[in-house]
């Protein structure tokens, strides 16, 4: 299995946590899911940003084609979905890629970066903010400061809540005094660390957070036997600063390939 490969899956787990949540979760956000192959498909009928569906892994254990696009749409639309997203890095997929597009209704969106580096020790990130594990008590708050920081509706506090309790997640804090201003998640899984839901509170930035909690996360993940160390940001266009990646290089990250994300709407 290729780096790449390994990366699109583990990210795919990560979103396949959403259809373990708590069941009043999965009731009141529609949440289903299903395994095509090696890739997943996931999907949320009551979600009000159209952002958590999506399909991922494909293009790797089978060539992508029309045959392939039609079943995974078919999942989406069993579960009611009003979009599907599709993340495929750009290796996957086929010359034809356009023809399948136009066929389905697929249309290009925004694009992503994939940025990558090694499991290993990070050099210590000053800050004066107090970086550390969340307590289960204090979930809902954690997830408060994205809905603020991203302006989220509050219908996303179930989506993220949940998240917390997920398998194999552990979220993290940074706190003035005892206000939680920045969050981070992680998500292990083969081999692979996700640095996930990085937010800070406007009024707390430049303070370090960000750079802290990825730090401590990519040691985390070290210490817990993950090789690699991922996370994910849209790309800046020309001329424009995007502070989560330069984040993330601060801490060793370094961008594998750009992503763009392909969407279906019913």
């Amino acid at each position: 299995m290729n780096l790449t490969e390994r990366l699109e899956r583990a990210e795919g787990e990560m979103i396949w946590t959403l259809t373990q949540s708590p069941r009043a979760v999965v009731q009141s956000l529609g949440i289903s899911g299903q395994r095509i192959g090696k890739g997943v498909v996931v999907v949320l009928s009551n979600d009000s940003i159209d952002f958590w569906s999506r399909a991922y892994g494909f293009g790797f254990d089978r060539p992508i084609d029309s045959a392939l696009i039609g079943e995974i749409l078919d999942v989406a639309r069993a579960g009611n979905g009003r979009v599907l997203n599709f993340h495929l890095p750009p290796q996957v997929l086929p010359a034809n890629w356009a023809e399948i597009c136009a066929e389905h209704g697929i249309v290009a969106g925004g694009t992503w970066v994939k940025a990558v580096r090694a499991a290993a020790p990070v050099d210590p990130v000053r800050t004066d903010l107090r970086v550390d594990v969340i307590r289960p008590e204090d979930a809902a708050a954690w997830s408060a400061v994205q809905l603020e920081v991203f302006g989220l509706p509050e219908d996303q506090l179930d989506v993220l809540t949940g998240f917390v309790h997920a398998p194999n997640v552990t979220a993290y804090g940074a706190w003035d005094g005892d206000t939680l201003v920045a969050t981070g998640g992680l998500v292990i899984g083969d081999e692979v660390g996700e640095c996930v839901s990085g937010a800070t509170l406007p009024a707390y930035r430049g303070r370090g957070a960000q750079t802290a909690i990825l730090a401590r996360r990519a040691e985390d993940a070290y210490a817990a036997g993950c090789r690699w160390v991922v996370s994910e940001t849209g790309k800046p266009g020309p001329g424009e600063h995007n502070s989560s990646l330069a984040n993330m290089e601060r801490v060793g990250f370094k961008v594998a390939y750009d992503r763009p994300i392909y969407r279906w709407k019913a």
